[in-house]
């Protein structure tokens, strides 16, 4: 009697609880709800319906603080805001403030002078600029990014823009002043026959460039609203260093329509002749490494590449992000009215078509330039560029040299990027709610009704789906063919559809409303891609025929046996096993493949006389059915961590503690970095590369919320609250308990690496601190992409690693100077010590084998040393970036060479203060387990509510049992779990000091 009262007790206090945190809920909802939200049918928008589609935008919404450019622009022409008049010319030398760590100079700069030079990547400078009418102006820049002997990369530089102390606009915080590049000729080949990537270099000179948005999302450059008096322009820099000579304010430019410009045309021009042909692999400049000739084999393209690899085409995913420009050089044999024509292949995206605006000597001759449309084919496809009647515009040419430059762009599409953007806050809106209504539980005996208990709920849901069908249509007016985002749009209808059938329901359907946010999320990233493939381009007069741009049935067919007969000729050299040629597998892109192969035949083959032969393989399964059937290479390179330590236990790796030098050479690397690699009192691999844990922020979120930056777990916990207050939340990989186990001196398994480690009290701790963090502090358990979420604001503050430090340096301008990185938040020890332990992961490593011959050892041997040099991994890491641009930025584990990249100054600091704190879970026979039962575990205790120490001790009894199974197995520990020999796993207690130096 006296446990079932006490039971009731506690249900009536729950039940209290509950009440009350739902009238506070419904009190908050509708306060937030009257005066925060702002609910309009806007039919003068280009995001908004004929229909008088509900548009919902939050006001308090701080993941984008502005608007986006389209829509201010149209709200300056609806005030009835006027082009500015007049031209005023600002002198870059002539600023009249500047912040302390901006380090400008003014002086001479590249033949001009009385020039500002902005040496650094550091700070702000400001100008007062007086103008006679308010009014809308364009802003042109006389720049010249500064050369690399001058502290320059091959980078673009980037700066922010205010005016008048605020951004205009979300565009304004990320401008980009592009460098030109071209290929070095002649080209080259190997021993092959094949085609060597070229290098680039710099067209370097001072560039006049009107301000335009980074991505090319708008073909026109930008226009800038000032006030009629004094305004203040403020630059701050994020990336680069720059000179700039003037800025010139003026009116914005008009561009006039085909009509008006052919009428200009002379009468007497020639219209007939023969058509110019311009191979499209052979361009001028580009304004971006990452545009790339690429091979292809169709039977038609020139020159033919139905064999060996000849760089024959240009683009396709290698141009593919707005703003990227390909320019070349037009003779013109004689005044007259030409019309272009392309052989394109665009077939990345079904039934989408994808945009480019031409440009003739520099400017976009008429309107209809702006945005070209390439619609969708499954094959390569002859193109004149025309009206929609089919009529081939005309151009008119002088004779003479003139420039044809294509920018991709994705402006047709812009409308439906940002109603798709306030589409995904919406339903992350109503997410939220739902979570805090229904306390991130799912009560299966809770009865709701939710048009009381969440009132507006089903209005806002019908008009998403509204929205989503007016989308679609307007999808269907650009590509008449449904695409895949026209129809993700009409299947999130259809889902939002049938979740209204039971709105009461609806509490529990959050994973389905994520998966419709994802949906819309990744099919918005597609809309912002345009590949496009070109083989060659047509100059003819307007009256010419046009050469045939397409193959037939029969030139297919013998193109395709020609390629089949040439896929019979072994070009891999797996099987070659001579004694001069040392045979290298590598499991990584061609692209990095390629680039070795050449460092090696220009570098290593001519110091050492060892010939090297570099195989591209899949995946690093081929390892194990080459042991098995005995054709092992000599060298292994982007191995998982796994695989050196599963080759070792079955005496398949060569041990590289015993090589000559092997002291010398592993002092490169932490310590803790090489736990997985060591086996028995040797280490059987060496990591290749890194991929840092460090704290990622969103400096003006966190600034709003007067939140400072963790340093330690309990400053997150006193930060939570205030983030999940104002519907924010820290964002910490549900599946990585490095941290926590680690900074509370938790050892995966013992030293002699036969048992577990978990099965201590600090584990227990650790581990209900762990999943405390989504029990009870309030961490989302499942989150679809961090990168998405912080990037939009959703979640501003998080751990994770290097490929989300990249994603946000190459896809995420428009926030580029509002996120920064920290180290990973650590802990004070009790002796008054503070430590920062996180793994960092060795995502690939490099591995020699037994099976080699003596001689062969030693030239592999040789072969690592020079490849996991500074020397020789700078160089190939900043040939990659040259080549493929910075999204190739190799995260080499050589800390040296990692320096020797083009990061920015702070974040390397970070990371290189984070690295040292960087060690890795040993690797023990059976230790897979380990992984696989702490996730089960995981999920018993956030996903199941078990209580935590059960959870663990469940997780830690299948682990003994997997370790003693294959201890035995490999003659570990014997029948009756006797030890019999021990593996002595290295104790990492103290952070490394091999980058003691880099940081100071």
């Amino acid at each position: 009697m006296t446990q079932r009262s006490s039971r009731q007790g506690r249900q009536a206090k729950y039940g209290l609880f509950v009440i009350g945190l739902l009238i506070i809920v419904g009190i908050v909802y509708l306060t937030v709800n009257s005066s925060e939200w702002s609910v309009y049918a806007d039919s003068g928008s280009s995001t908004s319906t004929n229909r008088g589609a509900v548009h919902i935008f939050a006001s308090a919404d701080n993941s984008q603080i502005e608007p986006y450019y389209q829509e201010t622009l149209k709200q300056w022409q609806a005030d009835g805001i006027q082009p500015g008049t007049g031209e005023v010319v600002i002198t870059a030398s002539q600023f009249t403030a500047k912040s302390d760590d901006a380090d400008v100079t003014t002086g001479s700069y590249e033949g001009k002078n009385n020039v500002l030079i902005w040496s650094n990547q550091r700070g702000w400078i400001e100008y007062e600029v007086e103008v006679s009418r308010a009014g809308l102006y364009e802003m042109k820049a006389d720049y010249y990014p500064l050369k690399e002997q001058d502290g320059g990369s091959r980078q673009s530089v980037m700066l922010s823009a205010r005016i008048n102390g605020e951004y205009l606009f979300n565009e304004s915080r990320s401008i980009v002043f592009e460098r030109e590049y071209r290929d070095i000729q002649p080209a080259r080949y190997d021993a092959l026959g094949n085609q060597i990537r070229p290098q680039v270099k710099e067209v370097t000179g001072w560039k006049e460039k009107a301000l335009t948005e980074s991505n090319g999302a708008y073909s026109t450059p930008i226009q800038w609203y000032l006030k009629q008096g004094k305004n203040t322009i403020r630059l701050e820099i994020l990336q680069q260093p720059i000179a700039f000579e003037k800025f010139t304010l003026q009116a914005p430019s008009t561009i006039a329509s085909y009509d008006e410009v052919k009428q200009s045309y002379p009468a007497s021009a020639k219209r007939d002749g023969t058509a110019l042909t311009i191979e499209a692999d052979q361009y001028s400049v580009k304004n971006s490494t990452s545009i790339q000739n690429v091979y292809d084999r169709d039977p038609f393209t020139h020159p033919k590449s139905l064999d060996a690899i000849t760089y024959n085409t240009l683009g396709g995913s290698r141009w593919m992000k707005g703003g990227q420009a390909v320019s070349w050089i037009l003779d013109i044999p004689e005044d007259g009215i030409y019309k272009l024509a392309l052989r394109a292949n665009q077939n990345t995206v079904k039934n989408m078509s994808i945009f480019r605006t031409v440009y003739i000597d520099g400017s976009i001759p008429y309107r209809e330039m702006e945005h070209v449309q390439f619609p969708y084919d499954s094959d390569w496809q002859g193109m004149t560029i025309e009206d929609s009647k089919g009529e081939p515009y005309a151009f008119y040419l002088t004779k003479g040299q003139h420039t044809l430059t294509m920018e991709a762009t994705y402006a047709p599409y812009m409308p439906i990027i940002i109603q798709m953007n306030h589409i995904s806050h919406e339903l992350r809106s109503i997410l939220l709610e739902l979570r805090m209504v229904t306390g991130n539980r799912e009560d299966k005996y809770r009865v709701w009704n939710v048009d009381k208990d969440i009132p507006g709920l089903t209005e806002r849901m019908e008009s998403i789906r509204e929205q989503f069908i007016y989308l679609q249509a307007e999808m269907k007016k650009i590509n008449p063919r449904t695409d895949d985002v026209a129809q993700m749009l009409k299947n999130g209808a259809e889902d939002i559809k049938s979740i209204l059938k039971k709105p009461n329901q609806i509490p529990y359907s959050q994973d389905r409303i994520a998966a419709v946010q994802e949906s819309l999320e990744s099919n918005r990233a597609t809309l912002m891609n345009s590949p496009l493939q070109l083989d060659q381009i047509y100059v003819a007069p307007i009256d010419a025929d046009l050469p045939s741009m397409t193959a037939g049935f029969w030139s297919k067919m013998g193109g395709m046996f020609q390629s089949l007969a040439y896929s019979f000729q072994d070009r891999t050299g797996f099987d070659d096993k001579s004694d001069d040629v040392l045979n290298v597998w590598m499991v990584w892109g061609r692209d990095y493949v390629d680039e070795l192969q050449q460092l090696v035949n220009d570098r290593f083959t001519p110091e050492t006389g060892i010939k090297v032969h570099i195989n591209l393989i899949q995946n690093a399964q081929m390892l194990t059915l080459a042991n098995a059937s005995g054709m092992m290479p000599d060298v292994a390179l982007g191995v998982p961590a796994n695989v050196p330590f599963d080759m070792a236990l079955r005496n398949a790796a060569l041990n590289l503690s015993e090589m000559p030098g092997a002291e010398q050479f592993f002092s490169r690397y932490s310590p803790g970095m090489l736990q997985p690699l060591y086996y028995d009192g040797g280490y059987y691999g060496v990591p290749e590369t890194v991929s840092f844990k460090v704290l990622f922020y969103r400096k003006d979120i966190l600034q709003q919320l007067g939140v400072d930056i963790p340093k330690t777990w309990d400053d997150i916990y006193q930060i939570l609250p205030t983030l999940l207050q104002n519907q924010y939340n820290f964002y910490m990989d549900s599946a990585d308990y490095s941290p926590i186990m680690f900074q509370n001196d938790v050892e995966m398994y013992s030293q002699s690496g036969v048992s577990t480690g978990l099965d201590s009290p600090k584990a227990f701790k650790a581990y209900k601190m762990w999943t405390d963090f989504y029990n009870v502090q309030g961490i989302e358990r499942v989150v679809q992409s961090f990168y998405n979420q912080f990037r939009r604001g959703d979640i501003p503050i998080g751990i994770s690693d290097f490929n989300m430090y990249m994603q946000l340096l190459v896809a995420a301008p428009e926030i580029a100077n509002d996120w920064a990185i920290a180290p990973v938040p650590g802990t004070s020890k009790p002796d008054g010590t503070f430590v920062r332990w996180s793994g960092g992961s060795n995502p690939s490593n490099a591995m020699l084998f037994k099976n080699a011959s003596p001689e062969k050892q030693k030239q592999a041997w040789e072969f690592l040393q020079w490849y996991t040099s500074t020397e020789t991994q700078t160089e190939f890491g900043l040939n990659l970036e040259q080549y493929h641009g910075e999204s190739f930025r190799w995260n080499t584990s050589n800390v040296q060479a990692f320096a020797n990249m083009p990061w920015k100054p702070d974040d390397l600091k970070i990371i290189l203060e984070q690295w040292k704190w960087t060690k890795e879970i040993p690797q023990v026979p059976g230790g897979y387990m380990t992984d696989r039962e702490l996730g089960f575990a995981w999920n018993r205790t956030v996903v199941d509510s078990e209580n935590s120490r059960i959870s663990l001790e469940k997780a830690i009894k299948e682990i003994k049992r997997e370790l003693a199974r294959k201890q035995q197995e490999f003659e570990i520990v014997g029948p009756n779990g006797e030890v019999l020999r021990s593996l002595n796993l290295p104790r990492i207690n103290e952070p490394w000091k091999g980058v003691d130096q880099l940081v100071e």
